[in-house]
């Protein structure tokens, strides 16, 4: 590499990490306030906010890659049009394509950064971040229930136990449960209760060998049932996160995805790797658009007009991407070309935005009878 090259290099990796940070840091910003929301309703304790964070930095950075790379290749670019450096450069007879070795070389590594988050480290931390609200959600739905006092549970109900069996327990005696149905009286009686995880992962507290009343006593309809088991929900349902096919493929390993790759469930397996695969591939074509992108008059106006273009483009991408993902997931599109043909779409305006620069053409060619501005 000539010292051009090498320099371009250093260029957009430094700014790379700039643009990673503040990028990073926005984004983290926004996930940190969901979770300070969560603890001040009283949802989460403050002590583990760090730890929730931190699960979520992997598919933080899935996101955050793609367009910090993108934004460090427009800025290095924008400041050698801006400073006349491309001119001197072509002066050398390396012209745009030339320089694409150096972009090549940073976006090789980041490449293989977002293949391993997106594939790998992310769905991890998805799935041990499941695990972890799941584990909170049953704390504080256990710390609920204080012997000698009554409580409050969702949907209206009120329950109340009289004393714990043993220090530490997680079985109780004397239980009262009042269950809010409309105007209907709803009341459970049991001399004994235990906490258990239901099958979902949910707490509950199973009554034992207990009475349910239905009904206004002295009055028509009223009911006394004898039960061996009674099972009380403690604390909200446990949001369901399995997706169509009564999987959750955003966290579901590779394995997972291989296994299902052939069978009755492939639609969904084939469109979680596209989507998981999608990103890494867009990067470099990203950095491909980002430099004619980047193109300003020395002495013209401001350098936002690109970035502007730039931004709407991938938010129009990204609307695109998440509406042919969930028809594909639906069966209303097939999986194949599926979410390459994005990739498409993005390798041609970038392809042909580059051959307009690199032959100091315009962008968006001149109509015959109009002067070029």
């Amino acid at each position: 590499m000539t010292r051009i090259h090498m320099q371009l290099v250093r260029n957009i990796a430094t700014s790379f990490l700039l643009t990673g940070l503040v990028v990073f840091a926005i984004l983290a910003i926004g996930q940190m306030t969901q979770l300070l929301r969560q603890v001040a309703s009283g949802q989460l304790p403050l002590s583990i906010v760090l730890q929730l964070l931190g699960l979520a930095v992997p598919t933080l950075l899935v996101m955050v890659l793609p367009l910090a790379f993108f934004f460090a290749v427009y800025l290095v670019f924008s400041n050698l049009y801006r400073s006349n450096e491309m001119v001197a450069i072509r002066s050398t007879g390396t012209g745009l394509s030339g320089l694409l070795p150096s972009v090549a070389v940073v976006a090789a590594g980041v490449f293989c950064l977002e293949l391993i988050l997106s594939l790998s480290w992310a769905p991890g931390a998805q799935r041990q971040l499941q695990v972890e609200s799941v584990r909170l959600a049953n704390a504080a739905a256990e710390a609920m229930l204080q012997p000698g006092s009554f409580t409050k549970l969702p949907g209206g109900r009120v329950i109340y136990v009289g004393q714990s069996v043993g220090k530490n327990s997680h079985r109780f005696r004397e239980i009262f449960l009042s269950i809010a149905q409309g105007k209907q009286l709803d009341l459970a009686t049991a001399a004994y209760g235990e906490i258990k995880p239901s099958q979902d992962g949910a707490l509950t507290l199973v009554l034992v060998d207990g009475q349910r009343y239905l009904g206004q006593p002295g009055q028509d309809g009223f009911k006394v049932l004898s039960f061996a088991r009674y099972r009380v929900l403690l604390g909200n349902p446990v949001t369901s996160t399995a997706q169509p096919g009564g999987i959750n493929w955003g966290s579901a390993s590779l394995s997972q995805l291989g296994h299902h790759l052939w069978g009755t469930e492939r639609r969904f397996a084939v469109t979680e790797l596209e989507w998981r695969l999608l990103w890494p591939l867009a990067l470099p074509l990203l950095a491909l658009l980002a430099i004619p992108l980047a193109y300003s008059e020395p002495r013209g106006g401001g350098r936002a007009a690109g970035m502007l273009v730039g931004i709407l483009f991938l938010l129009a991408i990204n609307n695109i991407v998440i509406y042919v993902k969930e028809h594909m997931m639906s069966g209303r599109m097939p999986v194949f070309p599926g979410l390459f043909w994005v990739l498409l779409l993005i390798l041609a305006v970038a392809m042909y935005t580059f051959f307009r620069r690199s032959r100091d053409l315009p962008i968006f060619p001149v109509w015959p009878g109009r002067r070029a501005s």
